[in-house]
This record gives structure tokens, sequence and C-alpha cells, in this order.
């Protein structure tokens, strides 16, 4: 580790050079994403203004009840997942107290703080 830190310190440009390449490696990504998130965006849109065009009753009445139907099933995972996540606080806590039991099970002469 020593090594790492004196390379590190003596070799400035190197490390300059990385976090250049790795900064413009990470922009691109994001940036062929963005794309990709935009095209499917006005995919969407288009298949939306077909149907509106084709039956402006009915998809109007569509579109709200789609919305509808994707709020209550955005509230319920939502819920899901708080539920979830209380469940796994109470295992973590259950787990951790296994261990303190196993711990003063197997050496009951040792106290918990003591550190060698």
């Amino acid at each position: 580790m020593d090594e790492f830190i004196k390379y590190i310190t003596s070799h400035q440009f190197t490390v300059i050079v990385a976090v250049f390449c790795a900064f413009f490696i990470t922009w691109f990504v994001f940036k062929k994403l963005f794309k990709l998130a935009l095209i499917v965006f006005l995919i969407f849109l288009g298949i939306c203004g077909y149907f509106y065009w084709k039956n402006p009753d009915t998809a109007k009445q569509n579109i709200k009840s789609t919305l509808e139907k994707a709020e209550q099933k955005t509230i319920e995972s939502v819920e899901k997942g708080i539920t979830t996540y209380k469940k796994g606080k109470e295992y973590i806590e259950k787990g951790k107290q296994t261990i303190e039991q196993a711990d003063k099970m197997l050496n009951p002469n040792v106290e918990k703080d003591a550190k060698p």
C-alpha cells in the first residue's frame, strides 16, 4: 500500500490521465443512455398519438385508467418495499441477538468489550 501511495505522489500526470479517461468513459456511457431514453420516450409518444388519432373518445378514457392503474401499482410497490425493509431490519436485529447469545454460550468468561 505504501508503494502505491508513493507511486501516486511521484507520478501525478499518470493519475490525471487516468481520471480524465474515467471521466470521458462515464460521460459517453451516460450520453448513450440519455439518447436511448429519449428515443424510447419519443416512440411512446408516437404510439399514444396514434391511438388518440384513431379513437379520440376512448383514448382519453384508456389513458386515464392506465395512469390510475400505474399509480396504484406504484403505491403498492412502495408499500411492499417499506414492509420488506422493516422485515429486513427485524431479521438483522434477530441475527445480532443470536450471535450475541452464541458468543455468551461459547465464551461465558470473556467480557463483551474486552479486546486483545
